[in-house]
Formats: structure tokens, C-alpha cells, sequence
């Protein structure tokens, strides 16, 4: 593939670092109006970047870079460049150069410095395995200006917007995959000011070529691979997809339970649980959970699945299958297993306590209960704020209304006997509350009145992301309803941990869905923090970002308690909280 490279720069002079010094400075000091465009006298690419770099407020000097623990990461970039970087390390053996691997965020997954000067000079700048080196992140430099400007780009010393990375010369490439055109990450060079040799540029550019052969040699092969399963399972006379990580195949009865949100749906599922030979097993697609038999393709440590789908059974599970919760109807939540539960209750006349962290949807649900029992307009109290909640919820119990008790496990605590004399009436009642964050004496409460059903955090449950959006687009006005989102935007929707549930979710499409005014909502128009979402957490992720959280509300906020009670230090704790994007 043909490039555009800068052409080979020596090593600048001391009185054109302190010109490129000051020039920066004044930049970042008078903002854009101070010079005019092409008048600062560093290269154009540089200009355009410190100009993004001002507009968007990127410190020159951050209190820190974000970072986030390497994970164990087989994508398809770094299997295809693992070899050439091997090869990389013999010819730069005894060189005072890095070479440097990242991700299509910027974020570094590799980097190699086989000299201990050059290590030190990386280390002051943090440019480490799972720093994010974006534009965003640290202004310009060698992997985020060679994303944004989607071309090799040369980065002396002072050029680079971070005052930190001031000692380092760097020479980027972009790593395009060849079948579609995406840049999926960068490769680059760096070395001391000092260092600097005038072919860099050209040694990154093969560099980068290299690893683009071997993504359109794996591509061809994963292709084959993925045609010969398709195939195989094509005339099966059901509806058949196969899947991995970059492709999606579906045959025509398949294309019925497709739609742009299903590969990410579908491949975030099997890679976390798809069998290792074949299998009967639940799968989510596009218009809800479908028995399928499972089988993982032949692929030399690739993974890939195929999947056909089994005919549904009529029958009593189809009036209770896992829909949305805005299109209820007879359906009192979207999990299957907590509908199931809320449903056991109701059947029995039971009053429940609907429990989970906030944001996950208690009081809806809580409202749909009393309805489905009976209660007609039901009244919610919240006693930590109201002084005669107990004479109104008892009031409206007298005139059959049912009564939800909000929020019960803030203090001041309702009395035990006062909750009792109400759950005493004949009138359906409900409780909400978050018994995480609660006492002894709060659970103790709730489980001498209710039944204790818990409501499920978003990140836990993602599989029902397609169907609740459908849903909350469908309670909006025109033409924000009519709203569709790009594949892109559900692969970050599905990447996204959603910290703040069901709430957070439906205030993200309510805003995106009214900016589109109708039309299609792309990457571009997501919110920063999806952007470049965090990967998914599994589920041993989850339960200690939980447990993380839960040490914090029990300590007040105060980390080294926090850190105590986790048994962890309190560096451990801060990097943890970094990692699960804990504030």
C-alpha cells in the first residue's frame, strides 16, 4: 500500500527547539487567534494538531494519563503483528529505540525497549502498555495526531503538545486493515531527541506494511474459514449465522432475526460463553433470546462460532419470554429469571421489596407489581423525606390505592412497627431499595414485611440492550422515535459498562434519538465516554468492580478505609477505580 511519508528530518538544533518552545507556547497561551493559520512555522500536520489540542483544552501538563490493566488481547491486530514485531526486536537489539503497538483508541497494547536508557526516557513519559496516548488524552504526538490525520506523521521534541514527552522524537505510521479500509491501530518508533536517525519515518512505514500484509493474509484465511462454515450450515433448512470478532453470515430465514445492534450482541455472548464443542444453548439476537445449537468453527485458535436456530415451542414460557420493559404488556420485567420471580409474588398476593443499585428501574417495576395486583393509582411515599408519609401511605391503603415505600434504606429508617401496620392492610404494597448501600436494620425491615426480588445492574444483562432501546425509542415523540442507530454505535453501546443502569441508558438514547431528529445516529455523535468505550467487564470483573463500590459506600467515601477492607493498597485501590472508571 502506497503512502504519503514525511520525507527524512535530521535531528532539530538547540535554537530551533527553543523556537518550537515558544511557538507552542504562545499558541497554548493566546489561544487559536494567535497566530494565523500556516503561520507558526512548524510542520502543517503539527499546526493542526496543536490547534485541536488548544480547542479542545488538552493540558499541556495532565495530572496523570489514563490508564487501564492490559488485558490478555488476541485481536486480530496483534496476532497479525506479533511475528513482525518479533523479527523487530533482533534488528533494534542495543538500539536506544522503542517500538510502540496500539489500539485504534490510541491506547499502547506493546511496547518494546530493549535498552534501560531508552525504558527510563519512555517510563518519565508513562508511555507504557495501557497508557491512552490519544490526541484527547496527551495532545500531539506519534499515535494520536497519526489517527486523527490517518497518514505517517514525525514528532521532534518540543512539537509534541505534552511538555512530558518533550526528550522523545517519534515516528508513527497508521495500520489500516486492507479489506475495509479501517484504521485498527498504529505502529510506531521513538528515541531520545538526541537519537534520532533521519530514517525513521521510512523504517515505521514498512513496519506498518508489514503488519498490514499479515491482516490481509489472516483476513483471507478467516474469510475461507468463515465461507466453508456458512456453507456447511447454509442448507441446514433453519435459520443459520455464523460469527466472529469483524463478520457476521446469515442465510435468508437468518436475515429475519438480524438488524445492525445483532453482531455485537451476539459476538460479545459467544466469545464470553460459547462452547467449546457443540451445543444446545439460549442465544440473544436481534428480536429476543432463540434456542440454537451452537458449534464453534475449525479455525486454528480463531475463534468462531455457528450458530442455527432451533424452532421455537409454543407454550406457556412464550407469554412470559424476556421482552422490554416499556412494552410490558403482560411482562413485569426484561431478565426472564427476575420476571419469573416478580411473577411468583404476584401470584400469591405477596408485598415485595425490590431491591438493586440505583438506576436499574425499582420504582417502575415497583408500579408494575401494584397495577398487576389491583392497586389502582398507587401512591409512592419516600419517608427519609417526608414527615407524614406514614398518615398518607396509611390513607391511601384505606382507599385501596397501594403504596410504594421509596427509597427505604435512607436515614432516617421508617420505623419496623409502622411498616408492619401498613403491610398489615389488605392493599397490595411495595418497597424500593438499594440494600447494598443498606444496614442490618434496613434488611432486617424489608424482609419481615416483603419478598426480596433483585433487579439486575445493565452491565450484567447487555443481551437485552437492542430490545430496551427499541422500547425507549418507541415512548419518544416524532420524529426522535423514527431514530435508528449504525452499527458502529451499538458496538459501543454494547462495549459500554453502563455504571449508571437502565437511567443512564435511557437518558443516552432520549438525547442521541432527539439529535438525529429521525435519522441515523453514527459514532461520531456519541457522548465522549463511548467514543472509546472501556471493553466489556466479564463477570469476575464485574463482581469486583462491585465489591470495589461497595467498600467506598460502607466507608464513606474514604479510600484508605476502603482499601483496608478490601485487603488491597491504596495505589491498588486508586488503579482499580481507574479501570472500572469508578469517580
Amino acid at each position: 500500500m502506497r503512502r504519503h511519508e514525511p520525507p527524512p528530518v535530521p535531528a532539530l538544533s538547540r535554537a530551533e527547539l527553543d523556537r518550537i518552545r515558544r511557538t507552542r507556547a504562545a499558541l497554548v497561551e493566546g489561544g487559536l487567534l494567535a497566530a494565523p493559520p500556516g503561520g507558526t512555522g512548524v510542520p502543517r500536520h503539527i499546526e493542526r494538531s496543536w490547534r485541536r489540542c488548544v480547542g479542545e483544552e488538552v493540558p499541556v501538563l495532565p495530572d496523570g494519563i489514563d490508564y487501564r490493566e492490559p488485558e490478555d488481547n488476541r485481536s486480530t491486530l496483534l496476532r497479525a503483528a506479533r511475528p513482525v514485531l518479533e523479527r523487530l526486536k533482533d534488528s533494534l537489539a542495543d538500539v536506544p529505540v522503542a517500538m510502540v503497538l496500539s489500539d485504534a483508541t490510541g491506547r499502547i497494547v506493546v511496547r518494546h525497549a530493549d535498552v534501560r536508557r531508552q525504558r527510563d526516557v519512555m517510563d518519565r513519559a508513562c508511555a507504557a502498555e495501557g497508557f491512552d496516548y490519544s490526541e484527547q488524552s496527551v495532545g500531539t504526538n506519534g499515535i494520536g495526531t497519526v489517527l486523527v490525520e490517518r497518514r505517517p506523521v514525525l514528532v521532534r521534541g518540543p512539537e509534541h503538545y505534552n511538555a512530558l514527552l518533550e526528550e522523545l522524537t517519534c515516528a508513527g505510521t497508521p495500520i489500516i486493515e486492507p479489506c475495509t479500509g479501517r484504521v485498527v491501530g498504529t505502529f510506531s518508533l521513538a528515541c531520545s531527541t538526541k537519537d534520532v536517525h533521519p530514517l525513521m519515518t521510512v523504517m515505521a512505514g514498512d513496519v506498518g506494511r508489514q503488519i498490514e500484509s499479515r491482516l490481509l493474509d489472516e483476513a483471507g484465511d478467516r474469510r475461507r474459514r468463515l465461507v466453508h462454515a456458512y456453507l456447511s450450515v447454509e442448507r441446514a433448512g433453519t435459520a443459520a449465522l455464523v460469527v466472529d470478532e469483524e463478520t457476521l453470515l446469515a442465510n435468508r430465514p437468518g436475515l429475519a432475526h438480524t438488524g445492525p445492534e445483532l453482531h455485537p450482541l451476539l459476538w460479545r455472548f459467544l466469545s464470553q460463553h460459547g462452547p467449546t464443542g457443540p451445543c444446545r444453548m439460549q442465544v440473544p439476537l436481534s428480536d429476543g433470546p432463540h434456542e440454537a445449537l451452537v458449534e464453534p468453527v475449525a479455525d486454528d485458535g480463531v475463534a468462531a462460532f455457528s450458530v442455527r436456530l432451533l424452532p421455537r415451542r409454543a407454550g406457556p414460557a412464550d407469554s412470559v419470554h424476556p421482552v422490554t420493559p416499556a412494552v410490558l404488556g403482560d411482562v413485569l420485567h426484561f431478565d426472564e429469571q427476575v420476571n419469573r420471580r416478580l411473577e411468583t409474588a404476584v401470584r400469591h398476593q405477596e408485598h415485595i421489596a425490590v431491591t438493586g443499585p440505583a438506576g436499574t428501574g425499582k420504582l417502575h417495576t415497583a408500579l408494575c407489581v401494584l397495577r398487576r395486583q389491583g392497586a389502582r393509582d398507587p401512591l409512592v411515599v419516600e419517608p427519609h423525606l417526608e414527615r407524614d408519609w406514614f398518615d398518607r401511605a396509611r390513607t391511601a391503603l384505606t382507599l385501596g390505592r397501594g403504596v410504594v415505600l421509596r427509597r427505604v434504606q435512607y436515614n432516617p429508617v421508617p420505623p419496623v412497627q409502622q411498616v408492619r401496620l401498613l403491610a398489615a392492610a389488605e392493599v397490595p404494597m411495595a418497597l424500593t431499595a438499594d440494600l447494598d448501600a443498606a444496614g442490618d436494620d434496613v434488611v432486617g425491615l424489608v424482609r419481615q414485611v416483603a419478598t426480596t426480588v433483585r433487579l439486575p445492574a445493565l452491565g450484567q444483562c447487555r443481551e437485552h440492550l437492542p430490545s430496551l432501546v427499541r422500547a425507549m425509542l418507541a415512548d419518544l415523540p416524532e420524529p426522535a422515535s423514527t431514530s435508528r442507530f449504525s452499527a458502529p454505535v451499538w458496538d459501543s453501546l454494547m462495549a459500554w459498562h453502563w455504571p449508571g443502569n437502565l437511567a443512564e441508558l435511557r437518558n443516552t438514547v432520549a438525547q442521541l434519538a432527539r439529535r438525529a431528529d429521525g435519522g441515523t445516529v453514527e459514532a461520531g455523535d456519541l457522548p465522549d465516554e463511548l467514543c472509546a468505550p472501556r471493553r466489556a467487564l466479564s463477570k469476575l470483573e464485574f463482581a469486583e468492580r462491585a465489591a470495589v463500590v461497595e467498600a467506598l459506600q460502607t466507608a464513606g467515601g474514604n479510600r484508605s478505609r476502603a482499601a483496608q477492607a478490601l485487603g488491597i493498597g491504596r495505589n491498588t485501590l486508586y488503579r482499580k477505580m481507574r479501570e472500572f472508571g469508578i469517580g
